[in-house]
């Protein structure tokens, strides 16, 4: 008992240090390195995992830790995130990411009920998240095209900011770190993953959460007094200089993994990063093709490894770090004391899934981060799911949507910041606006994962 005691207390301190704005990375380091310690100076188990050596003097032997995951993780999975950040952000450069919500959002332009507009609305900016897999990205972009054409339907503010929140609240991308590091962990392919598992219970949450809007942001309004009376008329989106074809590009990753996975053909490997290339390749030949300017072309280039950069400084550290975290607490044994206790008490998998995810979203609400708790808890879930014998993917997903979630219902998140700023209202308006319907579609997903998983 006192190993998880001692582990909980940790857990406590860093949730505290990282509220009150200490940087999660550092944090999580310094949690992880002090458990190790603890566990060298109480011998209650082994610091280094298998495979790795020791550096002869015990008492380092977590800093062989540290430098064996950032050796491991920074070569392998970290450069598959940085490659997707830094395409991503070559797609801003070359405004692609504009022209995919410029294109997809025209139809809503047609529709003239208001809370009819506001669910596909949602459909729409949950749909988006294919091309654009960054939650605050994705928000920015549409407060500046869809926010508009909603406020001209009559939506309130709130509703519109509530429903553009949520956009990425579901997450089914397979380019998202969640995902990826979520099929690291059950040693599957990202897009097998994603197709087989993931993406199905999400779609359907997906219209549940999109239902639920409807309802709450209705009674919301009505509560307010900002019921739409008047249909007024949409304010008309200046269009951006790129072509509207450009929107394909950012679906050139997901299109390229998908279609060259063993769903559709065999005897094609590629791997994530290879097509992050070949599409940038593409990419800047299309540019090229455009602008004629050859050298503008290649100083664009500049924003690609930028992109890198932003991703090792603010992910690929933060991975490392929750490595480092959730191996400390597995070698005090806290994770092997937990498993006795739920044995003993008799609890089932699946409520074991369920606790790990409430402790997830309560703590990407309070760190306003999606990636951080689940990047830390994540890596405790296969050997968990293997001593109790169940499929480890059935305690993932409800983790790494609650991770989603919470972000989305957190007032401190910079997705809901940057809405409610865009809307000019308070972040805690904008979260009355996301809880409810994320909670319903928390209860669903998590429901679809016990009777189906």
């Amino acid at each position: 008992m006192i190993k998880v005691v001692i582990a909980l207390l940790v857990i406590v301190i860093v949730a505290r240090l990282i509220l009150k704005g200490y940087r999660a990375e550092p944090v999580l380091f310094i949690a992880g390195l002090a458990l190790m310690v603890c566990t060298w100076f109480t011998g209650w188990g082994t610091v280094l995992p298998k495979g790795v050596s020791g550096t002869g003097i015990s008492f380092l032997d977590p800093f062989e830790v540290m430098r064996n995951l950032f050796s491991t993780r920074a070569a392998d999975l970290g450069l598959m995130i940085m490659t997707l950040m830094g395409f991503a952000h070559y797609m801003d450069h070359i405004g692609a990411n504009e022209a995919v919500v410029r294109v997809v959002t025209r139809p809503l332009r047609t529709l003239r009920s208001p809370y009819v507009l506001l669910f596909f609305s949602y459909l729409f900016a949950s749909l988006l998240q294919l091309a654009i897999p960054s939650a605050t990205g994705l928000a920015v972009l549409l407060m500046g095209t869809m926010f508009p054409i909603m406020l001209g339907l009559g939506l309130s503010a709130a509703s519109a900011a509530g429903v553009i929140a949520t956009s990425l609240g579901v997450a089914y991308t397979p380019t998202a770190i969640d995902a990826i590091r979520g099929s690291e962990a059950v040693n599957m392919d990202v897009v097998e993953y994603v197709v087989y598992h993931q993406g199905p219970a999400a779609l359907a949450t997906v219209l549940i959460v999109g239902i639920s809007h409807f309802f709450w942001q209705k009674h919301c309004d009505r509560k307010a007094g900002t019921l739409p009376h008047e249909i007024g008329t949409t304010t008309v989106i200046k269009a951006g200089s790129t072509p509207a074809y450009y929107a394909l590009l950012p679906m050139l990753p997901i299109l390229m993994a998908v279609g060259s996975s063993e769903i559709f053909v065999t005897g094609i490997n590629l791997n994530i990063i290879t097509i992050v290339l070949i599409s940038m390749a593409i990419c800047m030949l299309i540019e090229w093709v455009r602008k004629c300017d050859l050298k503008a072309v290649c100083d664009g280039f500049t924003h690609f490894l930028k992109g890198m950069g932003t991703a090792f400084t603010g992910v690929v550290g933060l991975l490392v770090a929750a490595g480092v975290f959730a191996h400390g607490i597995k070698s005090i044994g806290a994770i092997d004391q937990l498993i006795l206790m739920a044995e003993h008490v008799g609890l089932p998998p699946f409520a074991m899934g369920i606790v790990f995810a409430l402790v997830t979203l309560a703590a990407a609400v309070i760190m306003g981060s999606g990636n951080a708790p689940f990047l830390a808890f994540v890596e405790l879930i296969p050997q968990i799911a293997a001593s109790m014998g169940v499929n480890a993917i059935s305690m993932i997903l409800p983790m790494q949507q609650a991770s989603h979630m919470g972000r989305a219902m957190s007032p401190v998140s910079g997705v809901v910041i940057a809405v409610s700023s865009g809307a000019n209202i308070t972040p805690f308006e904008v979260v009355k606006r996301t809880a409810l319907p994320l909670i319903v579609g928390f209860v669903f997903h998590s429901a679809i994962i016990g009777i189906f998983y």
